[in-house]
């Protein structure tokens, strides 16, 4: 047995050395199915489970990610600050001679990075200083004068329809009727946070106070995780780079880098272009509600600039609660500020957009929907914030196996060079388009014989020549 062990040959000696790397080829690919597929099952069978696990990992890595997300948009900020302190060393050299150590350098990268963090930090809180007590005292007037303002829009209400139900209006007037209608709101409410007692309201509340003050705890111990991303940011990258080409052959290594880099010009260029996009719609907001005498200029322009950060869905998101609270205080100034921000979006997705945010993603509008969908569905806020990036590199991944495909059997990559392809010839390996039919043959798909029949027939003239009574055809 062992003798025959011996004298048994390997594929490698006897077969060439494509015909083993294909079998090699095959046999992963076979493993990696067979993975995948129980992958999946296991995700399927046990959905739940893998939700709290997911869930869990979330709370857990929630201040690395809030730390690494800091970093990755305040990483031009940090470096705007080494430029400076470049020029800074380059001018002390040049009139003392002296110039700055390692240490320094060192010393002046984390100033830097802890500069940059703190005008995040700064931003926000100047922005919720300005707003929220705007908010809060905008909910006190409301709730305060609520039975005045709901008569307000009924009046309005029983003037446009000419008086015609003056009696059913005036009894909506009463304070009882809008009190039954408000505790008819607030037990909606209460029955879509599945509220039903006072204790539960207590315990939501409780909950949501206790969810505030984790969420700032990881935002302390996440700011920390951002000064340090940025100030070893350098040494990070190495790793990750070093960790890509340990783990996967040489080729897809490079592969997986050219993707990470436009991962990174994708993601990038669309976070900080619709930040941007939205800081000057909420500013362009602000001035022209403060130009057209609107009331709320302020909370109402915070709440337009904050969701058009969400593409397609997001001003329309920010139009119902403005529109609602300006139409409650005056119904015809409502209606106005609808036809201006409906004016405002077109503005910003015509003009304003496109000059920021450029071709960032490359997708056409139905991808968009189809991503903001699925991402708000399965990750909310964030997941429609990220899903068209993620759907954009998604599409560059998808082309580049395809092009890498189609090039390797010898056919062309242009994608429109395939629009009027009938067949490949398997010869040549070229492209055979449809050949167009001449005018006046009649297609014969089941839906032009359906539509055929509703069409009227248009009678020859016996004039034409192809007519059977015209003379020409007699001859």
């Amino acid at each position: 047995m062992s003798e025959e062990r011996k004298t048994r040959k390997h594929p490698a000696d006897y077969l060439p050395k494509e015909e083993v790397a294909r079998y090699h080829v095959i046999a992963i690919s076979a493993v990696l199915a067979a993975a995948l597929i129980i992958i999946f099952y296991f995700c399927v069978e046990r959905y739940e489970g893998l939700a709290i696990a997911l869930g869990t990992l979330n709370r857990v890595l929630q201040p690395i990610l809030m730390g690494f997300a800091m970093a990755y948009l305040m990483n031009p900020i940090m470096k705007l600050f080494e430029r400076l302190g470049g020029k800074i060393n380059r001018y002390v050299k040049d009139k003392t001679g002296y110039t700055f150590g390692p240490k320094m350098k060192k010393a002046s990268r984390t100033i830097a990075s802890i500069l940059a963090v703190a005008i995040l930090i700064a931003v926000i809180a100047a922005f919720l200083s300005m707003v929220i007590p705007q908010f809060v005292t905008t909910i006190k007037e409301l709730v305060r004068n609520i039975h005045a303002k709901v008569g307000g829009v009924l009046d309005w209400v029983d003037e446009i329809t000419g008086f015609r139900f003056k009696d059913q209006l005036a009894a909506a007037r009463e304070s009882k009727n809008i009190d039954k209608a408000i505790d008819k709101g607030i037990e909606m409410g209460r029955k879509y946070l599945n509220v039903e007692s006072n204790n539960q309201l207590v315990s939501l509340l409780t909950a949501w106070g206790v969810n505030v003050g984790h969420f700032f705890v990881n935002l302390v111990i996440g700011i920390f995780v951002a000064v340090y991303s940025l100030g070893s940011k350098e040494k990070l990258k190495a790793v990750f780079k070093k960790m890509i080409y340990a783990i996967f052959p040489l080729k897809v290594a490079n592969e997986v880098m050219i993707t990470v880099r436009k991962a990174n010009e994708i993601f990038y260029g669309f976070i900080i272009g619709k930040i941007i996009d939205s800081i000057i719609i909420g500013i362009l907001c602000y001035f022209a509600m403060l130009l057209f005498g609107f009331p709320y200029a302020l909370v109402c322009s915070a709440i337009i600039g904050v969701t058009n950060v969400i593409p397609v869905f997001g001003p329309y998101i920010g139009a119902v609660p403005t529109v609602a609270l300006i139409f409650v205080t005056n119904p015809m100034q409502g209606i106005y500020f609808l036809l201006f921000v409906l004016v405002l979006q077109q503005i910003d997705g015509n003009l304003i957009g496109p000059k920021i945010l450029g071709d960032s993603t490359g997708i056409s509008p139905f991808l968009v929907l189809v991503a903001i969908v699925a991402g708000g569905g399965m990750f909310g806020i964030v997941g429609m914030l990220l899903g068209v990036p993620t759907m954009a590199l998604f599409v560059y991944i998808v082309g580049r196996v395809t092009n890498r495909l189609v090039k390797r059997r010898g056919l062309p990559t242009s994608t429109m060079r395939y629009e009027h392809l009938d067949h490949v010839d398997e010869k040549g390996m070229k492209i055979i388009d449809k050949e167009e039919k001449p005018e006046g043959v009649r297609s014969k798909g089941i839906l032009a014989k359906i539509f055929r029949n509703f069409t009227p027939v248009r009678e020859k003239d016996p004039k034409d020549p192809e007519h059977p009574d015209s003379d020409n055809h007699i001859k």
